[in-house]
C-alpha cells in the first residue's frame, strides 16, 4: 500500500532509492497478464487483436494525459514564481496566476488519473487479500476493479452533464477573470472518461481471451447512446428514487463483470450494491443510528475487501446518495468533485512533491548522510544519529515520508549494517526518521487538514516546527540510550573508519540546508503563502540541480511524472471522501456524536484519548490522508465542541498518523526499508521501530500537557 501522506510514494521514487521497491503482486500480475495477452494476440483471432489494439489505445490516451498533466505541473511552478516575482520586484501582481493555477491543478489531477490507475498507484487496505486463496483473491481484485468502474462511470457521466449544463446556460465563475464555468470543468469529464477506459483495460486484461471485447461493446455501443437519449434529467423508475440513467450504468457494469471475469465477480459486485440498498433502506425504518451503523459497515467491508480507497469511499457515498438522501438523482456528485479541488491553496501539494522528487532523483539529497555522519561520529550510535538528522533535514524540503525513508535508507542502512550495527537499530531508526516528513513543514497531511477544516496552512506549518525538532531530539536520545545499553548494537568507529567528506558532499548539503532555511524563514516572515513558497522552492531546486550537473532529461521527466501520479491519487481520495461526507452531513453524524458525548458527561480528555486510540488502530490499516479525510468531518466538530485548539489538534493527529507509517501490518516505511535490506525481515524492522513509537507517544503526552509546545511559535 502506498503512503499518501508522504507525497513521494510512487514507484519511481522507490526505484530511485537504491531500487528499493517492495514487491507488489498485483502490479506484477498485471504486467504478466498484459504481456501474455499481447503474445497470444499475435497468433490469435481478430477479437484478440482488437482487444490488444483497444488496450494500447487507452494506454496512449493515459500517456497523453500524463504529458498534459506534467505540463500543468511545470506551469504551476513557473506561473506562481512569476506572480511572486512580479509582486515583490515590480510591484505589479498578476490577476490571472492564482485563478489559472487553480484550474491547471484540477486538470493535472484528472488527466493523470488513468496513468496512476494503470501503474497500480491508487492505494488500498492490503490486509485481507494476502490471506485469501488465489481464486478468492482474484475474485476480490476483479470486484474492486468493477466497483472502481461503476464509480468512475457515474462520476464521468455526471461531469459531462455538468459541463454541458454550464455551457448551455452560459454560467461563469465568480472570479476576476469571470471564466466560463464549463472550461475548467471540462478536464474533469475528460480525465474521468479516460479513467473508465483504463479500468476497462485492466478488466479486459484479467479476462479470458476475447471476452473483454464484449465489455467494450456494452459500454461503447449501448450505454453511451442511451445516456445521451436520456438527457440531463433522466426520468425516475416508477416507485423508486433511482433514475433510468443510473440503472443503465449499473446494468452495463454488472454485465461487463459477468462477461469479462465470470459470475463470481458479478455476484460479489451485486452483493455489495444489494447490501447498500437493503441495509440503508431497512435502517431508515429503524432510525439514524441504524443508518450510521450500516454506512460504517459498508466502509469497513469495502476497504477490507481490497477495493482501492478512493473508489471505496466514493462507492459508499454514492450508496448514501442513491438509497438514503431525498435527492432522486446524484447531481451533487459532479459539483462536490469540482468543489473538492477548486482551491489555489491545494497547489502546494504538487509543488512540494516536485521539489522533493527533484532532490531525490537528482541525488542532490543523498550526500546529507555523509555530512551528518562526520559531524555526529563521536556520539554513541553516531551513524544512526546521522540517519535521523539527515531525515529531519530532507523532510523539511520534501514533506515526503516515503521519499525521506527511501533516500536516507538506501544510503544509511547499508552503511550501518556494513559497519556492524544491529539491523534493528539501523532500520528502525531510519523507519522512524522517515516519519518526520509529514510533521516538519512542508507537510502534505497538514495541507489537507488545513484545507478540510479551514485552518491557515501557514499556521499549521509553523506549529509543526517545534514538535518536529522535539521529536528529533527524542529519537536521538533514544539512540544514545540504546547504544549505551547494548554496546554491540552500535560499535564505536575509529577515526579512520569514519565516512570521508568531499567538497561535492558539502556543496550538495549546503544547497539542501539553504532550501530548508528559505522555507522556514519565508513561512515565519509571512513572505508568501505555502503554495507560493513551494513553487519558489521548486524553481530553486531545479536551478540547483541544473548548476550541479545533476539534472538530465530523464531525471526531470521522472520527477514530473511522479508528481502527477502522487497528486492524482491523493486528490482522488479527497474527492471520494467528499462524496462520502454528503451522507454524513445528511445524517448529522457529528451532531449525534456530540450529543452522545455531552449526554454521557465524559471528560474531554477521555474523549481525546478515545480519538487518539481510534487513530492508533486506523493507522495499522490506513494511510494518514485516508484517515484524515475519513474522520475529520466527524472528529473535528466534536473536538471544537470540547474546546480543543484546531491548530494543536492538527499537529496531534498528524503525529498519530506518523505512528501508522511504522506500525504493522501496513506501515509503509517498514516495507520501503525491507525492500532496501532484502535480507532483513519486516519483523526485525518493526521491532526496531517499536521503541521509536514509544518516543512518538511521549511527544503526544507532552503536547497534551503542554500545548504551547506547538502553539507558541504561531503567536
Amino acid at each position: 500500500m502506498t503512503d499518501l501522506d508522504s507525497a513521494g510514494a510512487s514507484a519511481a521514487s522507490m526505484r530511485h532509492a537504491g531500487d528499493a521497491q517492495p514487491a507488489i503482486p498485483e502490479i506484477a500480475e498485471r504486467h504478466a497478464e498484459a504481456t501474455a495477452a499481447e503474445r497470444a494476440a499475435a497468433d490469435g483471432t481478430v477479437v484478440d487483436r482488437a482487444l490488444v489494439f483497444a488496450s494500447r489505445l487507452f494506454h496512449v490516451f493515459a500517456g497523453a494525459g500524463v504529458v498534459f498533466a506534467g505540463a500543468g505541473v511545470v506551469f504551476l511552478a513557473l506561473a506562481t514564481t512569476y506572480d511572486v516575482t512580479a509582486r515583490y520586484v515590480f510591484n505589479s501582481p498578476t490577476i490571472w496566476a492564482t485563478e489559472i493555477s487553480t484550474y491547471v491543478l484540477v486538470a493535472t489531477i484528472f488527466l493523470g488519473a488513468a496513468h496512476a490507475y494503470l501503474i497500480g498507484a491508487h492505494v488500498r487496505v492490503d490486509v485481507l487479500l494476502p490471506r485469501l486463496s488465489p481464486r478468492a483473491r482474484k475474485v476480490a481484485l476483479d470486484t474492486g476493479t468493477f466497483v472502481a468502474l461503476l464509480v468512475a462511470a457515474i462520476m464521468a457521466w455526471q461531469s459531462w452533464l455538468l459541463v454541458v449544463s454550464d455551457y448551455r446556460s452560459g454560467s461563469r465563475l465568480l472570479s476576476l477573470m469571470i471564466t466560463p464555468a464549463w472550461m475548467p470543468k471540462l478536464p474533469i469529464a475528460i480525465g474521468l472518461t479516460v479513467l473508465c477506459g483504463a479500468i476497462l483495460v485492466d478488466a479486459a486484461g484479467r479476462a479470458e481471451r476475447g471476452r473483454g471485447l464484449l465489455l467494450h461493446a456494452i459500454f461503447g455501443l449501448v450505454l453511451l447512446p442511451l445516456l445521451v437519449v436520456l438527457g440531463q434529467r433522466p426520468p425516475l423508475i416508477p416507485g423508486t428514487r433511482l433514475d433510468w440513467g443510473s440503472l443503465a450504468v449499473l446494468v452495463a457494469v454488472l454485465g461487463g463483470a459477468a462477461a469479462t471475469t465470470g459470475m463470481r465477480s458479478l455476484a460479489a459486485l451485486a452483493l455489495l450494491v444489494a447490501v447498500g440498498k437493503i441495509g440503508l433502506s431497512a435502517a431508515s425504518t429503524i432510525g439514524l443510528d441504524a443508518q450510521i451503523a450500516v454506512i460504517m459497515l459498508l466502509i469497513a467491508v469495502t476497504l477490507a475487501s481490497g477495493i482501492r480507497i478512493a473508489f471505496a469511499l466514493a462507492f459508499v457515498g454514492l450508496c448514501g446518495i442513491y438509497f438514503l438522501t431525498p435527492i432522486p438523482f446524484p447531481a451533487t456528485v459532479a459539483e462536490r468533485t469540482w468543489n473538492s479541488v477548486n482551491s489555489f491553496a491545494l497547489t502546494a501539494v504538487p509543488m512540494y512533491v516536485l521539489m522533493g522528487a527533484l532532490l531525490v532523483h537528482s541525488g542532490l539529497s543523498r550526500e546529507l548522510f555523509a555530512v551528518m555522519a562526520r559531524l555526529l561520529a563521536r556520539l554513541p550510535g553516531g551513524l544512526a544519529h546521522a540517519g535521523v538528522a539527515g531525515c529531519a533535514v530532507f523532510a523539511a524540503v520534501s514533506g515526503s515520508s516515503v521519499a525521506t525513508a527511501a533516500t536516507m535508507g538506501s544510503v544509511a542502512c547499508p552503511e550501518m549494517t556494513r559497519r556492524g550495527y544491529d539491523p534493528k537499530l539501523a532500520y528502525g531508526s531510519i523507519a522512524a526518521g522517515g516519519t518526520l516528513g509529514i510533521l516538519i513543514p512542508p507537510s502534505v497531511p497538514l495541507i489537507i487538514y488545513g484545507i478540510t477544516v479551514g485552518v491557515p496552512v501557514t499556521t499549521l506549518f509553523m506549529a509543526g516546527i517545534v514538535p518536529g525538532i522535539l521529536l528529533v531530539a527524542l529519537f536521538l536520545g533514544l539512540i544514545v540510550l540504546w547504544s549505551l545499553v547494548d554496546r554491540k548494537a552500535a560499535p564505536t568507529l575509529a577515526p579512520a573508519e569514519r565516512m570521508p567528506l568531499s567538497r561535492a558532499s558539502l556543496i550538495d548539503t549546503a544547497i539542501v540546508v539553504a532550501l530548508v532555511v528559505l522555507i522556514i524563514l519565508s513561512l515565519y516572515g509571512g513572505v508568501a503563502t505555502p503554495s507560493e513558497i513551494g513553487a519558489l522552492g521548486t524553481v530553486m531546486a531545479f536551478l540547483a540541480c541544473l548548476m550541479r550537473g545533476r539534472l538530465s532529461a530523464g531525471t526531470l521527466s521522472s520527477s514530473i511524472a511522479e508528481t502527477v501520479v502522487v497528486t492524482s491519487f491523493i486528490f482522488l481520495i479527497v474527492i471520494g471522501a467528499n462524496v462520502l461526507t454528503y451522507g454524513f452531513d445528511y445524517l448529522k453524524v457529528s451532531e449525534k456524536l456530540m450529543l452522545l458525548v455531552t449526554g454521557a458527561e465524559l471528560n474531554r480528555w477521555v474523549v481525546l484519548a478515545m480519538i487518539l486510540a481510534l487513530y492508533l488502530v486506523l493507522g495499522m490499516f490506513l494511510d494518514s490522508i485516508s484517515m484524515l479525510v475519513l474522520t475529520l468531518p466527524v472528529v473535528f466538530p466534536l473536538a471544537q465542541q470540547l474546546g480543543f485548539d484546531a491548530v494543536w489538534l492538527g499537529i496531534l493527529l498528524v503525529i498519530m498518523a506518523e505512528v501508522g507509517l511504522i506500525t504493522p501490518p501496513v506501515g509503509m516505511n517498514l516495507f520501503i526499508l525491507q525492500g532496501i535490506g532484502r535480507d532483513v525481515s519486516i519483523r526485525e524492522i518493526a521491532l526496531g521501530a517499536l521503541p521509536f513509537i514509544g518516543a512518538m507517544m511521549t511527544l503526544v503526552v507532552l503536547l497534551s500537557v503542554f500545548p504551547e509546545i506547538a502553539l507558541w511559535l504561531t503567536r
